[in-house]
C-alpha cells in the first residue's frame, strides 16, 4: 500500500516537474529527478518508484531518460513533435513532411519527422512514428516562429527544403502541391519563398526553385532567381541523388530528372 501511495506520488510530481520545465506529458528523468526526489524521499526512493510505473505501464518508456506521461484520464495525449521538442538541442527545426502537414499544405500523413539538430541525436520512434535527425550547422536552421513550440519551419523554409533534396522525405509532386496551395492562399508568399532562398544562399536552391517559380508562375515571378544561380556552369540535378538523365533547362542548367507535375491540378 505505502509503495501505491509513492507511485502515485512520484508520478504526481513528475507531471508537476514535466510542466515547470515546459514539456506537456513528457518527463525527462535526468533533469527531473532532483524535483521529484525531495517529496519522494529520496533518489532512489523515486527511481524505484519510476521503475515500478514503467512495469505497471502507467508510464511509457521511450527511450532511457525519456517517459511518456498519461493524462488525467489515463491517455497518452504526446505526440512526436512533443518529444522531438524534449530532446532537441537549440536550435532545431522540424521540417519538410511534417511542417507542411502542421501549416495544411497537405493531405498526406508523415509518419517520419525531419529534424535539423546543431548537435547529435539518436533516431526517435514512438507510437509507430520516427524522428530522424539531420546534423546541421547552426547558422542555417531558422525559419520558425519564435512563439510557437514545438518549432515547425513556416511554410516557404518547408517548401525550399523539400525541393532541394529528397533527403526531408517529400515527393517533388507533394513539394509542388504545397507550394501551389500556399501561392493560392497568400499573396505574398511568393515574396517569402525567394527571401527564404535569398538566405539560404545555395545556388543549387535558387536554380531548382527559380525553375519552379517560372514553370508554374512565370518569368516575371522567377527572374529575381537569376541573380542567385552562381557563376558555375555544371548543371544541378532537380531531384539530388536521382537518375542524372533528364532534358537540360539551360537557363536554370538543372538537369530535368523528375517530372515537375503537382498531385492535384491548381485550382
Amino acid at each position: 500500500m505505502y509503495a501505491m501511495r509513492l507511485d502515485d506520488l512520484v508520478l504526481r510530481e513528475m507531471h508537476r516537474a514535466a510542466v515547470e520545465a515546459g514539456r506537456r506529458g513528457v518527463s525527462v528523468p535526468s533533469a527531473d529527478l532532483e524535483n521529484v526526489a525531495r517529496r519522494a524521499g529520496s533518489r532512489e526512493a523515486a527511481q524505484k518508484a519510476i521503475q515500478r510505473l514503467v512495469r505497471a505501464e502507467r508510464v511509457v518508456r521511450v527511450r532511457k531518460d525519456l517517459l511518456v506521461l498519461p493524462d488525467t484520464t489515463g491517455l497518452l495525449g504526446v505526440d512526436m513533435t512533443d518529444l522531438i521538442d524534449a530532446v532537441a538541442p537549440q536550435p532545431y527545426l522540424i521540417t519538410g513532411g511534417r511542417a507542411l502537414e502542421h501549416y495544411e499544405l497537405t493531405d498526406q500523413h508523415f509518419f517520419g519527422v525531419i529534424v535539423l539538430v546543431p548537435s547529435r541525436v539518436k533516431k526517435l520512434a514512438y507510437r509507430g512514428q520516427s524522428a530522424t535527425f539531420l546534423l546541421t550547422g547552426p547558422t542555417n536552421i531558422w525559419g520558425w516562429d519564435e512563439n510557437a513550440r514545438p518549432q515547425y519551419a513556416v511554410p516557404e523554409r518547408a517548401i525550399v527544403d523539400a525541393l532541394s533534396h529528397p533527403r526531408y522525405a517529400v515527393s517533388l509532386s507533394q513539394a509542388l502541391d504545397a507550394l501551389l496551395l500556399a501561392a493560392s492562399r497568400d499573396a505574398s508568399f511568393l515574396d517569402r519563398l525567394l527571401q527564404t532562398v535569398i538566405r539560404l544562399n545555395s545556388p543549387s536552391a535558387a536554380r531548382r526553385t527559380g525553375l519552379v517559380v517560372e514553370r508554374f508562375f512565370g518569368a516575371a515571378a522567377a527572374a529575381p532567381y537569376r541573380d542567385l544561380i552562381g557563376e558555375n556552369r555544371a548543371p544541378v540535378l532537380m531531384r539530388a541523388r536521382g537518375t542524372p538523365e533528364g532534358p537540360l533547362d539551360a537557363t536554370w542548367r538543372v538537369v530535368v530528372n523528375a517530372v515537375l507535375e503537382p498531385e492535384k491540378a491548381p485550382a
